[in-house]
């Protein structure tokens, strides 16, 4: 038997069939996996899992996203990439225009972690994460060495003791200071194994005196994303100390490119009509948005600050343009 099966057969037995974890799920709303199910041992659904965690946030007993991941790592056939292998992040570093945009670093009050999505798809949100730590006058650069935060299923394949190293090499860089990431899911990695990390969401909440501000009220809707969910009362405390006036009630998960994703897609632009762009919290959210035929248009919460702080730059590599 191997690793990833002795894991899941273990965190398997400590299942109580109690459900809390169906009724988050939102795959299973659009008729996807139901988490219940493949705890219990009925894995013909794990494709449709989108990993959005929601499972063990509420599972006091064991860990069903760890289980989820592990039987994607293995249904996938999936192993650490060669793209890993070369540059540290998960996924090859694509040739995209925004690359152009130089982040601009001030000092080393603060470290940027910018994760795989950002460093690979989204340089922009880098550059947009240097003008917002400028804004609120924290000075920042980024993290030296970083890598991958060890969160995608590839990495299953690999030990705790081997993902813990690259995270904890990450904390040792940070010297101390606060390490700021774009991305929640690199944050709970990185804070799961005892290193220090904050997402750039309460991070940015905790300094709301400081935020610049628009010059008109402008209308947003708000979607954290599933990992930074927890911080969306502090993202709606964000874009309100910036003037902005917050139109959607409910917000949820962009499904990623999963089975259930243009479901759960049509929900979200729904709930985020009247509002002039949608503010993410999570970078794998705003490439999914921007994807979205006849979307609305959406910015990273690290964009929203630096346009109240008069810099637009990166709206020219949107591909739906605020």
């Amino acid at each position: 038997m191997n690793t990833l099966q002795d894991e899941i057969d273990s965190l398997r037995m400590k299942c109580i069939g109690c459900g809390k974890c169906s009724l988050v799920c939102p795959s299973l709303k659009h008729g996807g996996c139901d988490p219940k199910e493949i705890m219990i041992g009925n894995d013909r659904d794990i494709l449709q899992c989108i990993t959005c965690g929601n499972c063990s946030r509420v599972c006091r007993r064991t860990d069903p996203f760890t289980v989820m991941r592990d039987l994607l790592s293995i249904e996938k056939g999936l192993h650490v990439s060669q793209a890993f292998k070369e540059t540290g992040y998960a996924q090859p570093i694509a040739d995209v225009p925004s690359r152009k945009l130089e982040p601009e670093w001030t000092g080393d009050d603060a470290y940027i972690m910018p994760g795989c999505m950002v460093r690979c798809k989204v340089p922009y949100v880098e550059y947009a994460a240097s003008k917002a730590m400028k804004a609120v006058g924290v000075g920042c650069r980024e993290l030296k060495g970083n890598t991958c935060c060890m969160h995608p299923p590839q990495f299953r394949e690999m030990s705790e003791f081997e993902r813990r190293k690259y995270k904890m090499s990450m904390g040792a860089s940070s010297e101390g200071k606060a390490l700021v990431a774009l991305c929640c899911g690199c944050s709970d990695d990185l804070n799961e194994s005892g290193v220090d990390a904050v997402h750039i969401i309460p991070f940015l909440a905790e300094r709301l005196d400081s935020l610049p501000r628009f010059g008109r009220k402008m209308k947003v809707a708000i979607e954290p994303g599933c990992s930074a969910m927890k911080f969306r009362k502090e993202m709606a405390a964000v874009a309100e100390a910036m003037g902005c006036e917050i139109v959607n009630e409910k917000m949820g998960c962009c499904g990623k490119y999963s089975p259930v994703s243009e479901k759960l897609m049509e929900e979200r632009e729904a709930e985020c009509a009247g509002a002039e762009f949608i503010v993410v919290g999570c970078p794998m959210c705003l490439i999914r948005y921007e994807d979205c035929p006849d979307g609305l248009p959406t910015v990273h919460i690290a964009e929203l600050v630096a346009m109240a702080a008069g810099d637009l730059a990166t709206l020219d590599y949107h591909k739906i343009r605020p």
